[in-house]
């Protein structure tokens, strides 16, 4: 039998929904306690197309909170979340219980600091966590907190950054050679190789600096790079893991509020 908590003489299972959204996608996670156990990915421009899958007509989600980088769509996914009869939390960067030890903490990327979040449970140590998106973003924190990181261009923009030029408008998706025999073979190359051989190049910075540190891996692109890429762990869905784990933090709160 799972556990629950009473309320009321009533058992209800502990589900919370959580909903990470990025530039390019959404990921929708349905959580019991800290644990997810389901996820749901849809493009980001497709929200205003977006249903809730009949399967999840029936689920009692106790929170419902919502990390967005794209603030634009956040009254639309309310809106669509107002089915459960919950009020729908926005999660900041503040409210994910890890202090922001950098220059103007209401800026930072949400998704930044729930990676952080969950790669220090995981590991109990100072992480540097690499997520491979639309930008990657290689970032610092520890118990202490979270102290900011390196932001380079992801594979979508390395890509867009070239085709913006006089010369070159049409680059076919071919396999990576080096020497590259044509213009698509050299740019595919310099992408498969450039974006790994840039992140190790800043991870040897942060391992000098702090020698301890665990490298954990995530983002859309992990996949494709994580071959060339120096780490301890990948984990596809980290960022929803720590919304899982800060909305499973606010309900014992509000509980006992």
């Amino acid at each position: 039998m799972r556990e629950g908590i009473e309320r009321k003489g009533l058992i209800t299972v502990m589900e919370t929904i959580g909903i990470e959204v990025g530039n390019s996608n959404v990921k929708i996670g349905l959580f019991y306690k800290e644990r997810l156990v389901k996820v749901i990915t849809f493009p980001t421009k497709d929200i205003e197309c977006f249903k809730i899958p009949a399967f999840w007509n029936n689920r009692k989600p106790v929170l419902i909170g919502i990390a967005s980088v794209v603030p634009q769509i956040n009254t639309l996914l309310k809106e669509k979340f107002s089915i459960y009869k919950k009020k729908v939390f926005f999660i900041t960067p503040s409210l994910c219980g890890i202090p922001l030890k950098i220059k103007n903490p209401d800026r930072v990327g949400v998704d930044r600091v729930l990676n952080c979040k969950a790669a220090i449970e995981f590991f109990n140590s100072d992480v540097v966590v690499i997520d491979i998106g639309t930008a990657i973003t290689m970032d610092y924190a520890s118990r202490k907190g979270f102290f900011g990181g390196v932001i380079i261009p992801g594979p979508f923009l390395w890509k867009g950054a070239l085709t913006s030029t006089a010369l070159i408008k049409d680059i076919k998706e071919v396999r990576a050679k080096i020497p590259g025999k044509d213009t698509s073979e050299a740019i595919c190359s310099g992408i498969r190789y450039g974006i790994p051989g840039a992140i190790n190049s800043i991870v040897s910075v942060y391992k000098k600096r702090y020698p301890s540190v665990k490298v954990v891996l995530t983002g859309g692109g992990s996949k494709e790079f994580n071959k060339g890429i120096e780490f301890d762990i990948m984990r596809k869905y980290l960022g929803l893991e720590g919304l899982g784990m800060v909305l499973y933090g606010m309900y014992g709160k509000t509980r006992r509020m």
